[in-house]
């Protein structure tokens, strides 16, 4: 026997306490099992089957308070219009106060676990110092064609400012991976770590001074012989500059400059991994 339409169950809409659309005409419940003329469902025109099956939800009609069907636990679907909002649980991706939460977890570890680290910026240095000698060979090799040198009592030419740029590079560069390392290591307070290369510089500077001029008897003669040199070497190109007036002091302010601020941006950078990690998770 063939179902005329007159028999079929009518499509009610939710309405709200007040008898009106609770969702404006945006909201259908039709029972599952029933034929639904075809003349009477319309896909809007855009829509694909997986954004139709993204906006489709099946809910236990038995969990709508007064009900007019009144058919018990049948499963009913819920059709919502495009452009209608969805207030549902599912549709808030963080809870209300999610990155107050966050940031306040943040600043306690911040205080605990922040400020200088010795060994991560030591590590730094470290890798400054190897990053530091590669880079010396290569800028040996460009700079060597040009006769570069950092005798500044004269003229300054072309060649002696083309090398001093490429030095002030190599400075920021060196300075700049290292606080890369000391950022990553320390997790926080990266830009502090970054510069505190600078700080272990001088350190080993003057630790390199004492070991060649005070322990010079107690270290085998290689040793001594080399680290003599490096300080001999140091020693004779800071007097140099010194001696050259305006231009040598800031040749110097500028490198130390250079090295500052490589190793604090290269600081920061590295401790914005663990920061955008922590955001992520």
């Amino acid at each position: 026997m063939t179902e005329r339409p007159e028999d079929r169950p009518e499509e009610r809409r939710r309405t709200g306490p007040l008898g009106d659309d609770a969702d404006a005409g945006e909201t259908r419940r039709i029972p599952i099992g029933e034929n639904q003329p075809e003349g009477r469902r319309s896909e809007p025109r855009g829509r694909t089957d997986e954004d139709a099956s993204a906006e489709t939800r099946q809910v236990p009609q038995g969990s709508q308070q007064g009900s007019p069907e009144g058919n018990g636990d049948k499963e009913t679907r819920v059709i919502r219009t495009p452009g209608h909002p969805d207030t549902t649980a599912d549709a808030t991706p963080y809870p209300r106060g999610y990155f107050e939460a966050a940031e306040d977890r943040e600043d306690r570890l911040r205080d605990m676990y922040g400020g200088v680290d010795w060994l991560a910026s030591f590590l730094g240095f470290v890798f400054a110092v190897v990053v530091g000698a590669i880079l010396t060979a290569v800028a040996g090799v460009v700079l060597g064609p040009l006769g570069f040198s950092l005798d500044l009592s004269g003229a300054l030419g072309a060649a002696i400012i083309t090398g001093l740029v490429l030095l002030g590079v190599l400075i920021f560069l060196t300075y700049f991976f290292g606080g890369y390392v000391s950022g990553r290591l320390a997790r926080f307070d990266g830009g502090r770590n970054g510069a505190m290369l600078l700080v272990w510089t001088f350190l080993t500077m003057i630790l390199l001074a004492l070991a060649a001029g005070i322990f010079s008897g107690f270290l085998p003669s290689v040793a001594a012989d080399a680290i003599g040199g490096f300080v001999d070497s140091a020693s004779s190109t800071v007097g140099d500059l010194s001696r050259s007036g305006v231009v040598g002091i800031s040749v110097v302010v500028g490198a130390l400059l250079l090295a500052l601020l490589g190793g604090f941006l290269g600081g920061r950078l590295g401790s914005r991994y663990h920061a955008e990690i922590d955001r992520t998770s």
